[in-house]
């Protein structure tokens, strides 16, 4: 667990899970940023200091931005619609991880950034090894509905999934979504963001869930306003810490 030494956006309580080696460094968070916060107003890039990293330097990585935003507020059918997109982010150097600043959300009460990301060193070639591809089998409790481009890799210390999901009919999300995840590590324990989805609120970006993957379950609890519709196929994404024994 790495607990940083501070941060230029004024956010307090930052705790990252992370996997290190000389090859890849991979972080599990998610913290959530006030964008009413002069010290947010004021950075042009989101900079979290940490002890020394086990490399200085590394490629552009990926990492995603949510938030929330009440529709209609005075009406009788006014929603709260989650909304989201991905960000660049990178190791600056052994004591700075950077996160691209994107204002979208300013305006919106709080932002959520979700680090489910792995970092290679830049500037630094080795051999390319490829991981074994490990299958699994989604079960879904209480929808009828099934996955595809789905991609599982295990290591050691951290491991890797993306897959997205088609539905049979207009039912999604009426209730908590849970999928029990056969043959998939039960020591990984993370925030997990899905998106993919439309949307009605005024601002850019997918539509989007919140929820969390322990012990081989995705639990992502029924939201206030269903992100459903033809022609769109939510997906997840993320690489994950393995808890050390």
């Amino acid at each position: 667990m790495i607990i940083p030494t501070g941060n230029n956006f004024g956010c307090s309580a930052i705790e990252i899970k992370d996997y290190q080696s000389e090859k890849v460094v991979v972080l599990n968070s998610k913290f959530t940023i006030d964008p009413k916060n002069e010290a947010y107003r004021n950075a042009s890039v989101l900079e979290i200091y940490v002890p020394d990293l086990s490399f200085g330097k590394s490629s552009n990585s990926s990492c995603f931005m949510r938030s929330e935003q009440l529709m209609w507020p005075d009406q009788s059918y006014r929603k709260t619609y989650g909304v989201g997109t991905v960000l660049r982010t990178w190791i600056k150097d052994k004591n700075t991880i950077c996160i691209e600043k994107l204002p979208i959300y300013d305006e919106l009460e709080s932002i959520d950034i979700i680090l489910a990301t792995l970092y290679v060193q830049k500037g630094k070639r080795t051999p390319i090894e490829k991981s074994k591809v490990t299958k699994l089998n989604f079960v879904y409790q209480n929808y009828d509905m099934y996955e595809d481009n789905v991609c599982c890799v295990v290591e050691d210390g951290w491991c890797f999934l993306t897959a997205d999901f088609s539905d049979n009919g207009y039912n999604y999300m009426q209730e908590d979504f849970v999928i029990t995840l056969e043959g998939f590590p039960t020591d990984v324990n993370i925030d997990l963001y899905i998106t993919g989805l439309p949307h009605q609120a005024d601002v850019p970006g997918g539509g989007s869930y919140l929820g969390r993957l322990e012990n081989g379950v995705i639990t992502i609890p029924k939201p206030s306003a269903t992100n459903s519709g033809t022609g769109y196929e939510p997906f997840i994404y993320f690489f994950a810490v393995r808890d050390k024994e």
